[in-house]
Formats: C-alpha cells, structure tokens, sequence
C-alpha cells in the first residue's frame, strides 16, 4: 500500500471515457467539482470504482507523477502486459517532458519481454521502444494495436501497426508475420 490519495487531482475525471455517464475521453465529467472530487463518488459507476491509476499503485512514482501534475495518467492493461500513457489534449508534450521522458523510456526497456508502452494522446497513439517512439498518427480507438519485436536479417527490429477492418484469420496472420 503506498498510502497515496487522489486528493484534488481527478485527472481519470478528464481523460478517460465513461461509457455509462456518456462521457468523452478528455472532457471533464459532469459530476466533478474541484476541490471536492466526485459528486457521485458512493454512487459512482463500476468503471470508475474498478480503476486506479499507476501513480496510486507504485511506491517508485513520486509527488511529480501525481496525473494533475504530471498533465497524463498511467495505467496497464493486458493482464499488466501493456502500459498506457493518457496524456491530457491540452497539454500534448507533457509526456516528453523531464524527468517524465527519461523514466517512460526506461520503462519500455521491457518491450524485449513482450511488454508495450503506448502514449495516447486522444486519438493519436505513439508506441515508445527503448531506441525509438512509432507515432502512429490518429487511430480509431476500436482497432487493434500490436507491437513488439521481429527477427529481421538476425536482429530484433520494432514494429507497430494497427489491424482493422480485416478478417480475423487474416488479422492474425498478420500478427504473427515480421
């Protein structure tokens, strides 16, 4: 237990979509109210109960990665496989800023292992590799995306795309080709 609390930050208020309240991913939900946070909180929708941001979770992310100041929120996914990165629209290059760049490059250190690191900045989707990031521009938030590395001419090279409107026999021969 890292004895952290959201406090007055309710940045997963902002940038992420509920379904149930119909809210947009990067609007600010109805039902929060600064310095007070939730106006449902008892009440909330079970999408909001279920979700805590990697900042609550990890002893490692100090004060500087609280989502409010930070200006992004973290959290995984894919049975803790993938780490997403939801940057706020209005603040589009927080994730590039330090000490956050450093640390988010260092985390993907783990895409050798089959680990994936997206940056998410509305529609648009970046996949961070330890050498490099693959902007994949903007992406239709009900495609697939698949990354990781494939053996080409003796090295492990990068790759990230997203499969969409393809069969699925075909989608997953895709997927497993370099």
């Amino acid at each position: 237990m890292t004895g952290k609390s959201c406090g007055e930050c309710g940045m997963c208020c902002k940038l992420l979509a509920i379904q149930t309240l119909d809210k947009a991913a990067g609007a600010w939900c109805g039902h929060f109210k600064r310095g007070t946070g939730c106006g449902i909180y008892a009440d909330r929708p079970p999408a909001c109960q279920g979700f805590t941001c990697l900042w609550l979770d990890s002893e490692k992310l100090d004060d500087a990665w609280r989502p409010d100041r930070a200006k992004f929120l973290m959290y995984t996914e894919k049975d803790g496989k993938r780490l997403n990165v939801i940057v706020d629209p209005a603040q589009p290059g927080a994730w590039k800023r330090e000490p956050y760049y450093r640390r988010i490059k260092a985390m993907s250190q783990r895409a050798l292992e089959g680990y994936e690191l997206v940056v998410c900045i509305g529609d648009r989707r970046v996949v961070v590799f330890p050498h490099e990031d693959v902007d994949l521009g903007l992406v239709n938030p009900d495609h697939k995306l698949v990354c990781g590395y494939a053996e080409r001419d003796g090295q492990m090279v990068p790759y990230a795309m997203i499969l969409s409107d393809l069969p699925q026999a075909q989608a997953n021969s895709i997927a497993a080709s370099p």
